[in-house]
């Protein structure tokens, strides 16, 4: 309950900025979020030639997946509040969970490699789709971190704008909690999408393979890893961050392995 006392407390308050967090999104997770997918995208083009266009189409893939994938969990309880699958055993809402990634999103590359990029085959043309479905993913949640930023640095100076003596109050308090975060917590955030833009340029090299080889068994294996790989997320409270982002940090090494292995494997071979 609010109270006008309360509120005019908390209002008054000053907000103390902690320039290290500060430091660490600006210099660290802002860069890789949304600076490093399009440097991608510019090192494969004059690398191996993948069109600038594969990396839209890739991006565009991963919104469209999520046209099903976020009404899914949604209506399998894994959104919102504890109900349906949520209220069942961690690890089966960690499989379920994982499974519902996994399945929506390969689903989706092997239907955009099918009948949308018809022209496009092989190895160059499976990394634009993995960097463009990656990087506008991490584009997405660095610009919505970013948008988080600016409400927190614009919380002092709320009453400028006319926001009210209530709201001000919410957006100071909202800004305690952010710059009282550790500091390095942006860095994992920004690296996080790092592994993530690793794993989906290799499974797209996959997914490749189950298209010009016509074989599903590679679109299997990209949805079990897929699953392998958002699964333990909701064990990241009980883990702790150093074994959450060192699996991720192996996770992204193993499939840049299997990329690179990959690589001898002409379309159509």
């Amino acid at each position: 309950m609010e109270g006008p006392a309360l509120t005019s407390t908390w209002v008054a308050a000053p907000v103390q900025i902690a320039w290290g967090n500060l430091c660490a999104a600006a210099l660290g997770q802002f860069p890789l979020m949304l600076l490093l997918p399009l440097a991608l995208a510019v090192a494969l083009r004059r690398r191996v030639g993948a069109r600038y266009a594969l990396f839209g189409v890739g991006g565009a893939t991963f919104v469209a997946s999520q046209l099903v994938h976020l009404p899914l969990n949604s209506a399998l309880g894994l959104m919102g509040p504890p109900r349906g699958v949520a209220l069942l055993p961690l690890p089966l809402v960690g499989l379920i969970a994982g499974l519902s990634a996994g399945l929506c999103e390969e689903l989706a590359r092997y239907v955009t490699m099918r009948f949308v990029v018809k022209n496009d085959r092989g190895w160059p043309a499976a990394l634009g789709l993995g960097a463009g479905h990656g990087g506008v993913e991490a584009m997405i949640f660095g610009g919505l971190a970013l948008l988080g930023l600016l409400n927190v640095l614009l919380a002092p100076w709320a009453a400028r704008f006319g926001v009210n003596e209530g709201d001000q109050a919410i957006m100071r308090h909202a800004a305690r909690q952010y710059w009282a975060l550790p500091w390095y917590l942006p860095l994992l955030a920004g690296w996080e999408r790092v592994c993530a833009i690793a794993f989906h340029v290799g499974a797209s090299v996959l997914v490749m393979r189950a298209v010009t080889r016509r074989n599903l068994g590679y679109l299997a294996l990209a949805v079990l890893l897929h699953a392998a790989l958002d699964a333990p997320v909701v064990y990241a409270p009980a883990m702790g961050l150093f074994w959450l982002y060192l699996f991720l940090t192996l996770a992204a090494l193993g499939m840049t392995l299997l990329t690179l292995r990959l690589r001898e494997a002409p379309a159509g071979a």
